[in-house]
């Protein structure tokens, strides 16, 4: 080393000394793969720093080698890994051994990046490994450890935290492995110029981990469908540990726990695991412990259980009086029909829907929705038809010039925000009633709530084609706010004329 340089590391490491330079005491066997040459390492210089088997060697377990084989093994390696598993699969550890790792042995110049949602969960992933690497004196007499990174000054390499912002992973420099922490939750823009940095040396590998997120898309899940699609696809690589094809067993099931959890009754207790399902949804568990793809609503606009109590198991009797909501789509989506009773208090039933069945050729009838609201007017006294007039229009037009009462309930933000208000203020202190029918029920438990400064608004869970539909939740907002309005109006008192 020059004395220039061996002077400067020691004004910089002050009482620790000056750092080693020299290579770790470490060499590959004939013959050995490097997922069994990365377990061999592990077990030589880090120490388990907490948890089960705190102070023992760091150990890796059989269903941990045979998960990194697929992308440590291949020669060239894939430029894209993935593991989707359950919640305790001691990835913060391996994570960080793996970290540590590469920027030991790998090449000189190496800037590994350990990335998370945000810079709090980076640092971490990158704690475990400053406290391997502090427990080691081989490792750590040829290390300087800052608060966000690791650097190994002989090879002039570095690991580091960083958040999973586009700007900040930007400018990385070379790097062998990029590793990135609960893939299914970071911005796809993110992943693709985290991945853009792996042409710069051979053999440079993006992996990532985590659960499945509560959402259809999400950079795991393409990847999980993209290996798929292309089995024989050598740059990528994926790893599942799920209870996938089994969404129909229920949550508490045995076979799905132990299919999803190989680090059960180790790393995890089967009583901890168990007891989650009884302090969360069930849809957060699948995600969570059975890694099982599944979108649910987490924030529902009505619970089930007080839409429930609200059900008469009646219709609207013919004759009476009431409104008539339409949300209608233009093209290939749904469109609903509700009929509501006018009074304070008031009653709600389907009408109909015309859904999709999956036919990429289907339209909405609009003759038959048009014909469907001129039965409803014979069956019933209809004081209004409401509708937004978006795309509508010109049926909303023809039915008006038959003499149907047209009201349209255009759908801005402020008009929106207070009926949909004034519905849920409604049901919680049950003011109103609904037939019970399915559909509507299912509609309306697949509204979420979206919030803002000015009260709450209907939203879907997702804005995918195959989300459940919402349709009749938004006529139930219409057919609310017109119906209570109308019950509020005088009616006319018949006059008695003398001639």
């Amino acid at each position: 080393m020059p004395p220039l340089l061996k002077e400067w590391l020691v004004t910089v490491r002050g009482p620790k000394g000056p750092v080693d330079t020299s290579p770790l005491p470490f060499r590959s066997k004939a013959g050995e793969s490097e997922t069994d040459r990365f377990a061999r390492w592990c077990r030589k210089f880090l120490t388990v720093p907490k948890g089960n088997g705190v102070g023992a060697p760091f150990r890796l377990r059989d269903w941990q080698i045979q998960m990194l084989r697929p992308f440590l093994d291949p020669d060239p390696r894939p430029v894209v890994g993935a593991i989707m598993g359950p919640r305790g699969l001691g990835k913060t550890a391996l994570f960080a051994a793996l970290g540590a790792y590469s920027a030991f042995e790998g090449p000189d110049g190496n800037e590994i990046p350990i990335v998370a949602v945000d810079e709090r969960m980076a640092l971490r992933l990158l704690k475990p490994a400053m406290q391997m690497v502090e427990l080691n004196e081989e490792l750590s007499s040829r290390a300087v450890v800052y608060r966000d990174r690791i650097e190994i000054t002989g090879k002039r390499s570095v690991l580091m935290a960083l958040p999973a912002e586009a700007k900040r992973i930007e400018g990385l420099g070379t790097w062998t492995l990029a590793l990135a922490d609960e893939l299914g939750e970071i911005d796809p823009d993110t992943w693709s110029t985290l991945l853009l940095g792996a042409g710069k040396l051979d053999g440079a590998m993006a992996l990532g981990i985590g659960t499945p997120p509560n959402r259809e898309t999400s950079v795991l899940t393409d990847i999980r469908d993209a290996v798929r699609a292309n089995p024989d696809d050598k740059t990528m690589a994926f790893v599942e540990f799920s209870a996938d094809g089994f969404q129909h067993h229920p949550a508490s099931c045995v076979h799905c726990l132990e299919a999803a959890n190989p680090q059960l009754d180790d790393l995890l207790s089967r009583d901890r695991a168990t007891a989650l399902l009884k302090q969360t949804t069930e849809g957060e568990y699948r995600r969570k412990r059975l890694c099982q793809v599944v979108t649910t609503n987490e924030a529902p606009f009505v619970p089930a259980d007080v839409w429930d109590g609200l059900a008469t198991g009646v219709g609207i009797p013919d004759g009476a009086e009431v409104v008539v909501a339409l949300d209608g789509s233009h093209s290939s989506d749904t469109t609903a029909l509700l009929v509501g009773s006018i009074c304070p208090t008031p009653h709600f039933d389907t009408i109909r829907v015309w859904a999709n069945s999956g036919d990429s050729d289907w339209r909405v009838p609009v003759l038959e929705v048009e014909d469907a609201i001129r039965d409803a007017c014979r069956r019933w006294k209809v004081k209004e038809v409401v509708a937004d007039p978006f795309r509508w229009t010109r049926t909303l037009q023809v039915l008006q010039q038959e003499g149907i009462p047209i009201t349209e309930f255009p759908h801005s933000p402020s008009r929106l925000t207070a009926a949909t208000t004034d519905l849920h203020r409604a049901i919680v202190n049950e003011q109103i009633s609904h037939s019970g029918d399915e559909t509507l029920t299912r509609h309306v438990m697949a509204a979420t709530v979206i919030e803002s400064d000015k009260g709450l608004r209907l939203g879907k869970v997702s804005r995918s084609r195959s989300a459940e539909k919402i349709d009749l939740a938004a006529c139930l907002v219409m057919a609310h706010s017109r119906a209570t309005w109308l019950a509020t109006r005088p009616k006319k008192k018949a006059r008695a004329y003398s001639f």
